[in-house]
This record gives structure tokens, sequence and C-alpha cells, in this order.
């Protein structure tokens, strides 16, 4: 090595230096045949021996063998001039035990011959046995998702990855034969992980249909090859298979990197679920791209409406059955320009999208200054604002709850909670959590829409709440359905024994109204008693006065039927 190299090498080594022991990794410096010229950092406590013991020998001496083609795969990318980012790979330590790793590196900038490698503890979504398809080593669906996720909160916003759908055609070697089609799964994945962001980037997101993340580099025709090769191998007497593909482009860089992931997971959702329901799969494959880019604009149009402060607050009256009193109003949202148009898809949209605690946060706080306002600061005025079970799930939108309590003293007995959901809570006990947390600072919590979708009984039983609203389709038909009368009864008795109170939603009339009495559930909501309203004045006296409410002896009465 001449003394203009060594120097060069000198100045190489002062920069990894540097970023070794800030990034507490190990960074090599590669030749072209992946032998070690240079190697710095916290290898001891990485590898289990010191970086001087890697010089002069192939990086591959120290990784484990069932990973050299996916290290082989990596080498080759950065040789072509692409950044490899994240490589999960296992390296072999000197007691025999292995390990997994990150490994990143790309092309040296100034000697095209000489790779530059950082190796590191593995960070974001890491996959286990549990999260993969039997033994074919492949992410089931959610893990995919999650995987996808991680690597694209990482991404760099000027070299996106591309995600490839693969469908394979129906293959009649294959029928009622599972042991043959887990062995061509198993070497569809192995291919493709050798082709995948960090290797393992690679999941079964349905019978017959895989995902792969990988680099621009990597090309349709790359993949393509390796299905047919794949179902060569395993079906060696078979025609050659052609699959259908669609490349998506993650391109989102007008949000940030967790909103990112969100929106291709919605996305890739949505596929999922029109898929199943019978839609062409070459016309949906089509449509990704497009998809994605419209969900990315919605989440922007979302986060400039919660910020921007663009919507209002409807008030309507739920009121006690058995004693004409107004128990309090449900705050309900309505987003500006939209005044006639149910808001329940745009906040379905935030739920889906993981945006939903902003704008509960922001409903939450609009209506706390209502309620401190003139035209509502009255001990007898109680208002209750949805929470959606994704928020409380949320420990980032639970530490701003928690934060915004401690400033709502004066509102203890008049703010009530109603835990709205429209997907499954997986944590339920963590929930449960939260809602006690904010029963003990005084105000009520309710459960909303009990019975439809997943607010069954099991959440009665782990939710301790005070109050439980039956979903309005039961209420709807009670009066020409004995089956619902039926479920009304068990629901309230259920209710009666565990001490929770009972509200019945669209109660359109009299005669409904009065067979909830005698069902005995004690609180009812519906257009019978008001449509969602805001207040007709600023003075308290006159502002809650409808054809259908008034004032007796300080207290906000139903005063029809």
């Amino acid at each position: 090595m001449g003394m203009s190299e060594k120097d060069d090498l000198g100045k190489s080594s002062d920069m990894y230096v540097a970023f070794a022991f800030a990034a507490a990794d190990v960074l090599v410096e590669l030749d072209s045949q992946g032998n070690t010229l240079f190697a710095v950092g916290a290898a001891m406590a990485l590898l289990g021996r010191g970086a001087k013991a890697l010089t002069g020998q192939p990086l591959s001496k120290i990784i484990h063998p069932g990973d050299h083609t996916a290290l082989s795969q990596a080498l080759k990318q950065m040789t072509g001039g692409e950044r490899v980012r994240n490589a999960i790979i296992r390296i072999l330590r000197p007691d025999g035990k292995g390990a997994e790793v990150s490994l990143s590196g790309y092309r040296h900038p100034s000697k095209p011959d000489m790779l530059m490698v950082a190796l590191g503890h593995p960070g974001g979504f890491h996959a286990h046995k549990e999260d993969r398809v039997g033994e074919t080593g492949l992410l089931d669906k959610d893990s995919f998702q999650a995987m996808a996720a991680s690597l694209l909160e990482s991404a760099a916003p000027d070299d996106p990855y591309q995600l490839t759908l693969v469908e394979l055609p129906k293959i009649d070697a294959l029928s009622g034969d599972a042991e043959a089609q887990e062995a061509l799964n198993t070497e569809l994945g192995n291919r493709l992980r050798a082709l995948s962001v960090g290797g393992d980037a690679v999941g079964q997101l349905d019978e017959g249909k895989f995902g792969v993340l990988h680099s621009a580099a990597v090309s349709a025709d790359s993949i393509s090859q390796s299905v047919t090769q794949a179902a060569a191998v395993v079906l060696p007497d078979a025609a050659p298979i052609q699959a259908t593909l669609a490349t998506l482009v993650l391109d989102v860089a007008d949000v940030p990197p967790e909103e990112a992931a969100r929106a291709l997971t919605y996305t890739l959702n949505r596929f999922a679920l029109e898929a199943e329901n019978g839609g062409n799969l070459a016309d949906l494959m089509k449509d990704l791209q497009p998809r994605l880019s419209a969900t990315v604009k919605q989440m922007n149009d979302v986060r400039n409406t919660v910020t921007g402060g663009d919507f209002d607050l409807l008030f309507q009256p739920i009121v006690d059955l058995w004693t004409g009193v107004v128990h309090h109003f449900e705050c309900l949202v309505r987003f500006k320009g939209e005044d006639n148009k149910s808001p329940y898809e745009t906040v379905t949209f935030a739920e889906d999208t993981g945006m939903v605690g902003m704008l509960d946060m922001a409903l939450l706080e609009r209506a706390i200054a209502f309620m401190r306002s003139s035209v509502a600061n009255n001990d007898s005025l109680k208002f209750a604002v949805n929470l959606s079970g994704y928020s409380l799930s949320d420990p980032t939108v639970v530490r701003r709850l928690k934060e915004i309590l401690t400033t709502t003293t004066d509102l203890r007995k008049r703010l009530v909670f109603e835990m709205t959901e429209s997907a499954q809570v997986r944590d339920l006990k963590a929930v449960n959590d939260v809602i006690q947390i904010i029963r003990k600072q005084g105000h009520e919590v309710c459960l909303d829409d009990f019975g439809a979708g997943h607010a069954a009984f099991h959440y009665l039983r782990a939710l301790k709440v005070d109050n439980v609203k039956i979903d309005g389709s039961y209420i709807k038909d009670a009066m020409r359905s004995n089956e619902d009368v039926s479920f009304i009864k068990a629901i309230v008795g259920l209710c009666t024994e565990l001490g929770v109170t009972t509200t019945a939603e669209y109660v359109e009339d009299a005669e409904t109204a009065n067979l909830l009495k005698l069902l005995k559930v004690r609180f009812g909501q519906g257009w019978y008693f008001g449509k969602p309203l805001r207040p007709s004045s600023d003075d308290i006296r006159t502002a809650w006065r409808t054809p259908t409410l008034g004032w007796n002896k300080g207290l906000l009465h139903f005063t029809k039927g």
C-alpha cells in the first residue's frame, strides 16, 4: 500500500472512529473480494472479538453459514452502487453462539473497488418465529406490515423503497398437496429474501399472495425470475409459472415517517379487503400507487383540518327516561363545510391510519374551552367527549390525556367520556388502566355502541365503566322484534348486576321511549329528544331552549311527550 493510500485510509479511519463510537457499532472497509481491510468500533461487545481480529479476514468468516447467501447479495448490491440499510444477518461469536446484527453499507465514494460497511445492534421491528407462517420463514401479514412500516421510517427520502406484490397462478400440481405448497413457499421466500431490504422483508399476505420490500435496484424481472426458479426447484416436471406482479414506489416524503408507515399499512389493508370481497386482483394491483398517493393526501387533509381547528362541535341531549332531566349532551364533531354530512368516514379513516389520537385531543380541548364559556358554565350542564379505543391504547395520546386532565379539576362531574370503537382493542387491560385513571379523577366513562362490532360482552367484563350505550341497531327495531327486546333485557339485567347504567341511542318516537322505560333502560338519545344543536344565543338561559328542551327549577328538561 502506497503512502497516499495510507493517508486516505487514515483519514477515513478517523471518520470511522467518530461514527463508530457515536453509534456504538462496528465499521469495516472491505475490498472487492469481501476481505476486511480496516475495522474499528465496539467489536468486542457486538461480535465477541476485537476489531483488529477482523483485519485481513473475509467478513464471511464471522457470518453464520445460513446467512452467507444474504451477505453475498448485500455485498453485490453495494458493489453495484446501491445502499444497503439495516439488513438483519446472523454472526457467529467465538464461543459458537449466534447473534443477530444489523448490516448497512455502500460503495466507497472515492474508491469504487472498496465497500464501507457498518454492523450494529438490530433496531426497529424485529420478527420472531411466532411472527412467521409455519416453517416457511415468511412473515405473516401483520408482521410484514410492521416490518415494512419500521423500514419505511428509516428510509432515505431521496431513495425510496419499493413494495412488490406477487400473486401466484393456480398450480394444479399443488392441489391438495400441503407439503409441496409449503416447500414452494419456503423456496420462494428464501429467494425473495435475498432481494429484499434487510434480507427479511418478505411476507405471505394471503394464500398465493406475497409481498417483498426492496430497493429500486431490484427489478420486477428479477423478482419474476425468482418465482419461476423457485417453482422449477419444487416442481421440476411442471410447466413454468408466471406470477402477477405490481410494484408500489413508497415515495411518501409529504408526511412524517411514522405517518408514511401508517399510510402504507392502511393502503395494504384496503387492498386485502377488496381482494377478499371479490375485486379483480390485477386491476387492484395496478391501482395501488394512486391509492397510496390518495391516502397520503387524505392524511395531510386530516392533519391540516385538526391543526387548523377547521371543525365545530354540535351537542345532542341524552335524557333521563325516568325523570325527563337532560343528563348530559354528547359532543359531536362536524367538519367545516360539511355540516350536513356525517363525520363517520373521516373519523374512521383517522382511526384506521393512527391519526385519531390527534383528532380526539383536539376535540377534547375544544370541548373543555366550551364548557368554561358563559353559555355552558353551569353545574347542571354536563358534556360527553368521545375517545377512541385506539387513542386509549396509544402511549403518546394517553400521556397527553393525563396532562389535560390535570387542568380539569373544575370540570369533574361535568366532563364525561365515551369510549368509541370501530377497530378491535388488543390490550384491554392497558385500556382499562387508563379508564380507571379517568374515573378516579371524577369523570364518568361510557362504553359506546355496545353489542355492535367488537364492543361485546368481553369488553364489559374487562372494562370497568359507569354506563353502557346500547347500539342503535337494536333500538330501531325494538317495537317490531322480540329478539331485539330480549337482547336489550339481557344487557340491562347484566348491567344492573354490575352497577352500570344503560343508555339507548336512536330513540325516534314516544312509543320506543316508553318501551325502553318498561325495560328499565335509564337514559335515551335520539331525534325524539332533539337533534344535534348549537346554542341559539350567548345567554345560557335561552341558548339551550328548543321545541323539546326547557329549564325548570335550574335543570334542563325534556318538555315533549
